[in-house]
């Protein structure tokens, strides 16, 4: 065999490799049922080339490629995006993505791998297209959030220190009125607990029912006509003044039915 001729079966043999290798891998499939989707971020949280999506915690596709875009913008709202991830879906979940799913940036534990998470949509929503862009969910900054947290405690501190004296005498204060209720409750105990004080509380007590038993006879029906009656005589008397009732009382015939 010429040498040229064993030159070019071992380049064949080699790019044969060189195919099943990425095939193995999934660089290249061109068998593959699967649809692309591409995701805008403003931040990635760490996501790679490579790194798996799951529906419903199972794994799907993975993530095919990271673009830095400083120039997007979203069709539909015109934000401005600047970090492009296209994603894979296979084909037997490609049902459950909807218009409405969302698009997490997850991690599988608290050191985990990064991974992308897609919530199923609702099945009255349309069906995604193939290759069409999405505003997915940017996760929390770590760093800016233990920032905050470092500017908020400084703050705190700033504030405490400034007004520590203040807050000594709100706490002083705080302590006396704990203080005095407490001792109002003990002398209230001690209060209730006296045989004099009980005393008055039931002669109380009994009055206030008294009060009320009366109070009922006084709303009864025979109890309204007296009263009606009552304030006739009283209208009746008040046009006849002192000497009229003297002189009506002297009369002979008068003193000796009434005396």
């Amino acid at each position: 065999m010429k040498p040229q001729t064993k030159v070019g079966l071992m380049f064949v043999g080699a790019l044969v490799l060189v195919v099943i290798f990425a095939f193995a891998l999934g660089k290249f499939n061109p068998f593959s049922d699967a649809h692309e989707v591409n995701l805008a971020y403003n931040f990635a949280g760490g996501i790679e080339v490579g790194s798996p999506v799951r529906v419903m915690g199972i794994k799907v596709g993975k993530v095919r490629s990271i673009e830095f875009n400083p120039e997007f913008k979203m069709p539909d709202t015109g934000e401005e995006v600047k970090l492009l991830i296209k994603i894979t879906v296979d084909k037997r979940a490609w049902s459950s993505l909807r218009a409405d799913s969302r698009f997490f940036i997850n991690l599988a534990g608290v050191i985990g791998e990064k991974f992308l998470e897609i919530s199923p949509g609702s099945s009255d929503k349309p069906e995604l297209t193939h290759g069409q862009v999405i505003r997915g969910e940017d996760p929390p900054r770590i760093d800016q959030m233990i920032s905050q947290s470092y500017a908020l405690a400084g703050k705190i501190l700033d504030m405490v220190n400034k007004n520590e004296g203040s807050m000594v005498e709100t706490i002083e204060t705080l302590n006396k009125l704990v203080t005095n209720f407490d001792k109002a409750l003990k002398q209230l105990e001690k209060t209730s607990r006296d045989p004099e004080v009980t005393k008055i509380v039931k002669n109380l007590s009994i009055i206030m029912s008294d009060g009320a038993f009366f109070s009922q006879k006084l709303r009864t029906p025979e109890a309204i006509e007296t009263m009606a009656l009552i304030n006739k005589l009283i209208k009746r008397l008040e046009p006849l003044d002192g000497p009229v009732i003297k002189k009506f009382l002297q009369q002979d015939g008068i003193k000796a039915k009434l005396f």
